[in-house]
């Protein structure tokens, strides 16, 4: 009878039983460990998905900056060192695919809204007439502007200058799938700081998107490209944005392209740099300018001016100061655009290794035959047979400058001497980012 009215009490006053109390925390822990049981299996099942289709997450690496480096073998030592201790550089060890071919269609959602302000204002003209997606469907990446459709250029071929550029988009442009398009607009690194006309570059796929129109299966295939030689390297209106730092730029343009083009195909093509600087010489200056011995002044000019500039700054800092530098020192050559590891450090820091196709001029005067297909394969075109490519090859050379080299000769030898001195580290460097000596470019 006590045992009777004392669980009656117990239950009138909102209590349970030893017993009850026991069952609930149990049914309780059950459910908790089936919840987060049924979350660890559907993690699973969805990043093996991802992982699939080429675009699953990849944990970040290690940023490793040119911190406070005062000449080239302090440039040379950071990769060396990163090398040595195993700390990989940012995205330059990762193999991140970012497939856009016939069958796939993924591209990653913008994420214009949460980037840094100081890169924000550095594309705001871009970044605001950009949607969160580009359409489904396209190959390109394409998205209504103003109620048109415009399309970017589906790969890039960056650069350098005098390195094969306009012979290389020549023979590109020869696929079928691909629409040429005026080759250098300059518009990332120039016009867009200057005019801004973001209506006018995009127009440059009004061609492609009439054929949409008219086959709309062509969505799948029809590409353009840009071939501006200059978006590789030039930053000259940084300290717009950023004023004077020891570093030089906080953001360049591989950040705003990448900010509304984080898949783009990248096409880079180099040249022993010494070779590479006489060049431009000859090509740029009118023909009754050029002579060795001016070309001999005018280096020692401009290398006496980036040395002065490292008592201040950076080497990563004077590379990209040099070309305001030198507006307001007027020179006939550039040998700040041959250092080409700090321009390829930028690129791999914001773009995966996979993405960007880097070949040297003097591999393609020798096997035109065997790159052109890896280009092809790059930016997933259709491939062509041997007989086809062999055509396309032997088209005539576009661009070359052999005329003047012959008119006065080569470089004085205290000329090239002094510019593979040089060049020395940078070339170190870069040897070490892409895991190849032929950069090294002994002679």
């Amino acid at each position: 009878m006590r045992k009777d009215l004392y669980s009656a009490g117990e239950k009138k006053k909102g209590t349970r039983s030893p017993q009850s109390t026991v069952t609930m925390y149990i049914q309780n822990k059950l459910a908790a460990g089936i919840v987060l049981l049924n979350i660890a299996l559907f993690s699973y099942v969805y990043y093996y998905a991802q992982e699939q289709k080429g675009y699953a997450p990849v944990i970040a690496q290690t940023s490793i900056q040119p911190s406070k480096m005062k000449n080239t073998d302090d440039l040379h030592n950071v990769t060396a060192n990163t090398r040595k201790v195993g700390i990989k550089i940012y995205n330059i060890d990762v193999q991140q695919r970012a497939s856009v071919g016939p069958s796939d269609f993924w591209r990653p959602e913008l994420n214009l809204s949460s980037l840094p302000p100081s890169l924000y204002k550095r594309g705001k003209l871009v970044f605001d007439s950009l949607p969160k997606t580009y359409l489904p469907g396209y190959k390109s990446a394409c998205w209504k502007l103003k109620g048109a459709l415009k399309c970017w250029p589906y790969f890039y071929l960056l650069g350098m200058p005098k390195c094969g550029t306009t012979d290389l988009w020549s023979k590109i442009t020869m696929h079928p799938d691909v629409r040429n398009t005026v080759k250098e607009p300059h518009w990332w690194t120039r016009a867009r700081l200057s005019t801004g006309n973001l209506a006018g570059y995009a127009s440059r796929s009004n061609k492609m998107v009439q054929q949409f129109k008219l086959h709309p299966s062509m969505k799948s295939r029809l590409i353009i490209g840009d071939g501006s030689a200059s978006t590789f390297w030039d930053n000259h209106s940084w300290d717009r944005w950023d004023g004077k730092r020891y570093e030089g730029p906080k953001y360049v343009t591989a950040d705003v392209i990448n900010a509304a083009q984080p898949d783009a195909k990248l096409i880079v093509i180099l040249r022993n740099p010494v070779d590479r600087l006489y060049s431009a010489y000859l090509y740029f200056n009118r023909k009754n300018k050029v002579s060795v011995d001016r070309f001999h002044k005018a280096i020692v000019e401009v290398i006496d001016r980036f040395n002065t500039c490292l008592q201040t700054m950076s080497f990563r800092g004077c590379t990209y100061s040099m070309e305001r530098i030198q507006n307001k020192f007027p020179s006939p050559t550039r040998p700040y655009v041959g250092l080409y590891a700090v321009y390829v450090r930028d690129w791999f820091r914001v773009y995966p290794r996979d993405q960007l196709k880097i070949m040297t001029l003097e591999d393609w005067h020798v096997n035109c035959t065997g790159l052109l297909p890896e280009v092809f394969d790059f930016l997933n075109l259709e491939k062509k047979s041997g007989k086809t490519i062999a055509q396309f090859c032997e088209k005539k050379l576009q661009n070359g400058n052999k005329f003047r080299l012959h008119a006065i000769g080569d470089m004085l030898p205290k000329t090239r001497k002094l510019l593979e001195d040089f060049y020395e580290g940078p070339n170190k460097e870069l040897s070490l980012l892409l895991g190849d000596d032929k950069y090294l470019w002994r002679t």
